[in-house]
This record gives C-alpha cells, sequence and structure tokens, in this order.
C-alpha cells in the first residue's frame, strides 16, 4: 500500500499541474505559479527514485529544494491571486536560511528529524506569509475556501512535523522511505494536495470566467459600462421603474482628435468618464454608448433633479484643466435629460428621447443641457428646459 501511494502522489500532483498550467494560458498568472509548485512537489516526491543512482544526502537535498521551491511558488500564486502584497524578498530569504538549516542536518548532523522537522515548518512559514497578506482581500465564497485550504495544509504540516519530532527516535536516511512517517506522510500530504488543488483551481476558474463576463460588459477604454453591460445592469425591471435619463455628447470631438492627436481624444474621453463617476445617486449606472457618448441612468429620479446633475457635470468639464494631457482648451459637452413616462415599454423610449434632446442641444449651440418630460418634437403645453453657457452663470429658459 505505502509503495502505492508512494506511486500515485506524484501522479496526483502532475495531473493537477499540467491542469494549471492549461487554465494558465488563459491569461492567469496565479495559474502559472500553481501549476508550477503543483510540478515541483510532484518531483519532490519522485527524489527517492534518484537512490539507484545518487547518494542518499544528495537525494535529501535534491527533495527538500524540490518542496521548498513547491511552497515558494504556491505562496506566490496565493498572493498573485489575491493581488496582495507579494513579500517576495521575505520568503526567499526563508526558503534560503531553510536550505542552509537543511544542508547542516544532512551532511554535518545527520539527522533525518531535525531535516524534515525544518523542511516542513519553513513550508508552512511561506505559506503563512502569503495568507496573512490575502486574508482580508477573499470576497466569494470560493477564495474563502482556497484560504481555509491553506489553513489546513499548513496545520497539517505543522502538526505532523511537531509530532514526529518529539516522538520520533533516530531514523537512518535510507531507511526512511519504508517508514510508517513516510506512509502517513503520503496519505495526508494527499488529503492536503487535493483540497488545496481543487479550492485553487476552482478559485482561480472563477476568476477567469468573472473577468470574461466583466471584459464583456465593460469599456476598455474608460472601465465604465458598454452597451451590453448597461442593459444587462438595468434589466427588464428598468422599465417599470421611474427613473431618469442622462445623455452626454463631447463637442467637436473630431476637432480635438485633428487637433491633438487621437491619444489626446481617448484622455478626453476617459476625463468625461471620470466626471460621470461622481454622480452621486443611488443606484446610478454609467456607460460609454460608443465613441464619445456616455449614458447614465437614475432610478428614482425627478427631471430637475436630473437635470441639475447634467448641468453641474456640464460646468465641471468645462471647467477643467486638461493641459496635462496635452489640451490646452477647455472642452464641453452637451446633455439630453429625460424621464420615463407611463406609456414607454421599455426603457429605451426614454434614452430615444433623451437623444433627441441631446441632438437639440447640439443644434441650439452645444455646452448646455435641454431636457423635457414629454416626446419631441413637444408636444402643446410640455415644458422644455434649457440651461445654456453663459459667463454670468447658466440661464433657465422655459
Amino acid at each position: 500500500m505505502a509503495e502505492n501511494f508512494a506511486f500515485l502522489l506524484p501522479v496526483v500532483l502532475t495531473l493537477f499541474g499540467v491542469a494549471f498550467l492549461i487554465v494558465a494560458r488563459f491569461g492567469n498568472r496565479a495559474a502559472l505559479f500553481w501549476g508550477s509548485g503543483y510540478l515541483c512537489a510532484a518531483l519532490g516526491f519522485l527524489a527517492p527514485l534518484l537512490q539507484a543512482v545518487a547518494p542518499v544526502p544528495l537525494v535529501a537535498m535534491t527533495a527538500d529544494a524540490a518542496f521548498l521551491s513547491a511552497f515558494l511558488l504556491y505562496s506566490q500564486g496565493l498572493s498573485t491571486h489575491f493581488d496582495a502584497s507579494r513579500h517576495l524578498a521575505l520568503r526567499l530569504g526563508i526558503a534560503a536560511v531553510a536550505y542552509g538549516i537543511i544542508a547542516y542536518a544532512v551532511f554535518v548532523a545527520q539527522s533525518l528529524r531535525f531535516e524534515l522537522f525544518v523542511s516542513d515548518i519553513a513550508c508552512s512559514l511561506l505559506l503563512l506569509v502569503a495568507l496573512l497578506s490575502s486574508w482580508r482581500r477573499s470576497g466569494t465564497w470560493v477564495d474563502r475556501a482556497l484560504l481555509g485550504a491553506v489553513v489546513f495544509v499548513m496545520l497539517e504540516t505543522t502538526l505532523r512535523t511537531i509530532v514526529f519530532f518529539v516522538m520520533a527516535g533516530s531514523l537512518a536516511m535510507d531507511a526512511f522511505i519504508g517508514s510508517s512517517y513516510a506512509f502517513v506522510m503520503q496519505i495526508t500530504a494527499t488529503i492536503g494536495a487535493l483540497l488545496l488543488a481543487l479550492t485553487a483551481l476552482a478559485s482561480v476558474a472563477l476568476r477567469i470566467v468573472e473577468g470574461h463576463r466583466k471584459a464583456a460588459a465593460e469599456d476598455p477604454l474608460t472601465g465604465l459600462l458598454n452597451r451590453r453591460g448597461f442593459e444587462q445592469r438595468l434589466g427588464e425591471h428598468a422599465a417599470k421603474t421611474e427613473a431618469a435619463i442622462i445623455v452626454a455628447d463631447i463637442d467637436w470631438f473630431k476637432a480635438i482628435n485633428d487637433r491633438f492627436g487621437h491619444a489626446a481624444g481617448d484622455e478626453a474621453i476617459r476625463e468625461v468618464a471620470t466626471l460621470l463617476r461622481t454622480l452621486a445617486w443611488p443606484g446610478v449606472a454609467v456607460a460609454r454608448f460608443g465613441g464619445e457618448e456616455f449614458i447614465a441612468y437614475l432610478p428614482n429620479c425627478r427631471l430637475q433633479d436630473a437635470h441639475m446633475l447634467a448641468n453641474t457635470l456640464r460646468l465641471a468639464l468645462s471647467e477643467r484643466d486638461l493641459g496635462r494631457i496635452g489640451i490646452d482648451r477647455p472642452i464641453t459637452a452637451s446633455f439630453g435629460v429625460a424621464v420615463t413616462a407611463a406609456g414607454d415599454h421599455t426603457i429605451h423610449d426614454a434614452i430615444s428621447r433623451a437623444d433627441r434632446l441631446l441632438y437639440l442641444a447640439k443644434s441650439n449651440g452645444r455646452n448646455r443641457v435641454v431636457s423635457n418630460a414629454a416626446d419631441v418634437p413637444l408636444p402643446a403645453g410640455a415644458k422644455l428646459f434649457v440651461v445654456k453657457d453663459e459667463t454670468s452663470g447658466p440661464g433657465r429658459a422655459s
């Protein structure tokens, strides 16, 4: 049975290592570290086979180097996965000091018990450093399960090596392969390896899926929602909820690109996106609909409030100093504001009204907010609100 476990564990570790490396091809750096770590661990458990061609002390040093490398890579994968502080110098220092002490235990003291104690404690410390920096960054139950698996591996490794160090007598290195301790170590290591690998693989896979979902719903230039993400955020209930729609478009954007270059034009788009993120309204959803056009959805917002917010954004943009992004003059934007109406079938009815009001603002001179609660063209008795760009301050005409 011991021989079966000795064969099984490296196979399991290798399979997980290959699985992580395949996942890493989807752009996940943490999976690359996890996969490399599992392959190193597999080499560590295969190291005893070298006894046929190499002296036992050299085999022991090879195995310990593989295990320390594996846990160093595990800790790097954990820190990378949670985007936590790496503390790479500290972890490399722990591994280097431990390997030096192991060399003394193997070549000078010739104590297998001391060698295993130092090796296992060092491996636990490497995980502990990464665990402490990652603990507060878990966001999902899968992430918390991964951290729980790390704690289990640390406790199992530490308790096992302490019990062995205290209770075991002298044991020759060449007799270790067939010892009861080696058999127990293989069983517990298999459980720990499976638990850690499964939770890490699930957490990494979930991050990849979430990343693709986010990329499909997010505008890469601004980080705002794109059209698809905007519609997903609103959902079908949006048409049944009283809400305001603000549509904005940067004025004379082609002239900005022609005069200052496309890079500066992209920066101008980012500046507008940054301002739109400052919209302080519960449940607000902001998106870039393409080019230089933006849209904001404000649930349970009256027309007057949305109009005031749009005008605040307009003034803030016109007063923004853009010299740091290579634009030596102010840029402005025009805004159309509308609210949902009882006869709307979908939220797109309100968006269409806001869009028509935006073009009305463009045709009336730009750098202004135009809003009304009814369709365009205006029916008799409907009110139209226009905020003009005046040096004496914003004025309203109705």
